[in-house]
């Protein structure tokens, strides 16, 4: 069995997974969402100090689980890139500690192939080639994913990130944090003929690349104009969150197309493409993406919504891999970074 810790941004997690069928045994996640809300965004401190508090607790259940004992532990995986570095630290200092006192290895974990694997929880089977699109709080990337060893990121956004955007226009209608799933919400009580419209970003560009600090300003300003004519409403917010979700998406869509259409060609066959990351659990996303691989006759790969955001599943998933590779990280020199490695992908 390997361990598993996951710290990078407000979710503290541990799993526990079994390494020959990659049969997920155990698994527990404290969110901070509610500390967070009133500030609209993470806060960095306030995190690390949460993590210090929960951590240990969710360790004293895994210990519970294993009949208070680790012996039947091969490895410690744990999240050390990207993310924000006062909060890795706090489950790297654990896993350390862990892997120094029970002399087992321990296993480096970077965070968006974590997410990658998110797809092949209690699968012993990883599907490769894959094509992916992350969207979270912290990146928008379009990675090609030869096997597990060679990842390639060949578009990435020149600002503001798919999830990041979700939560600053939430935090400017005053609707709380995290901004993904409230938007979402909001989205579904306004009438499709209703929508508030928007520009599509890049939508004249060659680029194959993401933007959404336009779209965001578009939102601040519609908002500024409702503002200074009434007080803003419900129904008002509802028009800007759906609004807002489908230029978002349509963006994404409008990117992924350029992208399917150049492969196809050249000949070069996308078979399997996927979405991961906390905003893939936005159903909205999920069903005009299925849409569009439909279109290009692109097999379709969705994590569970569960495992969509933060969790330290698909981080023991991921370090299955390197277990066998027998990949190992010095525990007294490995460090957490706030940006992944330049070895991790191929270019960037």
């Amino acid at each position: 069995m390997i361990l598993s810790i996951e710290s990078s941004c407000d979710d503290s997690s541990i799993a526990i997974t079994e390494i020959s069928s990659a049969k997920l045994l155990f698994h527990a996640k404290i969110s901070q969402e509610l500390e967070h809300s009133n500030y609209g965004g993470v806060v960095p401190e306030i995190a690390s100090r949460l993590h210090a508090q929960a951590l240990p607790k969710i360790l004293l259940e895994a210990k519970n689980f294993l009949n208070h004992s680790f012996s039947f532990i091969k490895a410690i995986g744990v999240t050390t890139q990207p993310g924000l570095n006062i909060t890795l630290i706090e489950g790297l200092a654990m896993a350390k500690a862990l892997s120094l006192s029970l002399n087992i290895p321990l296993i480096s974990i970077n965070h968006l192939k974590g997410h990658i694997y998110s797809l092949f929880i209690n699968q012993p089977q990883a599907i490769f080639p894959l094509t992916v699109l992350l969207v979270s709080g912290g990146h928008t990337l379009i990675i090609e994913a030869k096997d597990a060893s060679h990842m390639s990121i060949v578009a990435t956004s020149m600002d503001d990130s798919f999830g990041e955007s979700f939560d600053k226009v939430a935090k400017m209608l005053s609707l709380g944090y995290p901004g993904g799933p409230i938007v979402e919400k909001y989205a579904s009580y306004c009438a499709p003929y209703s929508v508030y419209d928007f520009p599509i970003p890049l939508k004249n560009s060659k680029k194959l690349a993401f933007s959404f600090s336009g779209l965001k300003n578009a939102v601040r300003l519609a908002i500024i104009k409702e503002n200074a004519t009434d007080t803003i409403t419900d129904e008002f917010r509802a028009k800007i969150c759906a609004g807002f979700q489908k230029t978002a998406c349509n963006h994404l869509l409008m990117q992924l197309k350029k992208y399917f259409k150049n492969k196809k060609d050249n000949h070069d066959d996308i078979k399997n493409f996927c979405i991961v990351g906390g905003g893939s659990a936005n159903i909205y996303l999920r069903e005009q993406v299925a849409a569009l691989c439909n279109a290009f006759d692109i097999q379709l790969l969705l994590s569970p919504l569960e495992f969509c955001s933060d969790n330290a599943a698909m981080i023991g998933r991921a370090a299955i891999v390197k277990y066998i590779q027998k990949d190992f990280a010095n525990p007294l020199t490995l460090q957490a970074s706030p940006k992944s490695d330049a070895n991790e992908f191929l270019s960037l």
